[in-house]
């Protein structure tokens, strides 16, 4: 059984540091959830647990300080063994110490931001370093806001794994109306039944933002593929032809149109 991501809630309105942090906290393997106001962040963390939150203290009308009590009594209630982990963001070093020093498991990063020093965080939290950095550095893609990924019905085979940003699903359905079918955020892959089976693209995937994938190139997973059994194969092709069958239904019943909500 594969091992669950770790999540970090990342709350900031800050679009450079968004970017940069959401790519490194990628590379190290966690699924990346952004909160860029106050009443986002606060809807996001009552629905889920994180690993680990980043608060920029720059964001308007947030007040970090209780937002990090809100969690503490949370885990308190609870009845919490493990603390979460707490990257205090901001310009005023003294702030931090007024406010968050005598808080367990809290650290401060000062902007501007740096790269390294969120790894030497993270590090002494005991989470994981960035994985395959080299390979990501050269063969990611930068997809503009609006742009196409992947075009339903092109023979494309290459599986995309999201490092920074977020697409829309959509596909055509039994009257030519493009419905939307889904969403795909940053630490997750997309393109997968096409790398699965060889077959046409089932749906298109449009870039909500700015965003940036690292290719999968199609043959390296044949070359693993061939050292699989048969039935491994044949596993493969058949769960990628039943998600087929369920975007198939989910755009012909409970998709709505493209347009509604989305403007990209």
């Amino acid at each position: 059984m594969s091992q669950k991501k770790l999540s970090v809630l990342l709350i900031s309105n800050n679009d450079e540091l968004l970017k940069e942090a959401e790519q490194e906290l990628v590379s190290s393997d966690f699924r990346v959830i952004k909160a860029q106001s106050s009443h986002e962040a606060k809807l996001k963390f009552s629905n889920e647990s994180f690993s680990l939150i980043m608060i920029d203290t720059e964001l308007s009308e947030f007040k970090a300080s209780e937002f990090v009590q809100r969690v503490r009594s949370r885990e308190v209630e609870k009845n919490l063994k493990n603390v979460t982990p707490i990257i205090i963001m901001g310009h005023n070093p003294e702030e931090f110490t007024s406010d968050f020093s005598r808080v367990d498991h809290t650290k401060f990063i000062q902007h501007p931001f740096e790269l390294e020093v969120l790894r030497e965080k993270l590090k002494s939290f005991g989470f994981p370093g960035p994985t395959n950095r080299d390979v990501i550095s050269h063969h990611s893609k930068k997809i503009k806001k609006g742009e196409f990924l992947i075009n339903e019905g092109a023979q494309s085979l290459e599986m995309y794994w999201i490092l920074a940003g977020s697409f829309v699903v959509t596909k055509l359905n039994e009257t030519d109306e493009r419905v939307v079918i889904g969403e795909v955020y940053a630490g997750e892959l997309v393109g997968e039944m096409s790398f699965l089976d060889n077959l046409p693209r089932s749906a298109s995937v449009k870039a909500l933002e700015d965003s940036e994938v690292l290719v999968i190139p199609h043959k390296k997973f044949i070359n693993v593929m061939e050292n699989q059994p048969r039935w491994f194969r044949s596993l493969m092709q058949t769960l990628s032809q039943r998600l087929r069958n369920a975007n198939k239904k989910i755009a012909g019943k409970y998709a709505q149109v493209e347009g509604q909500d989305y403007e990209v």
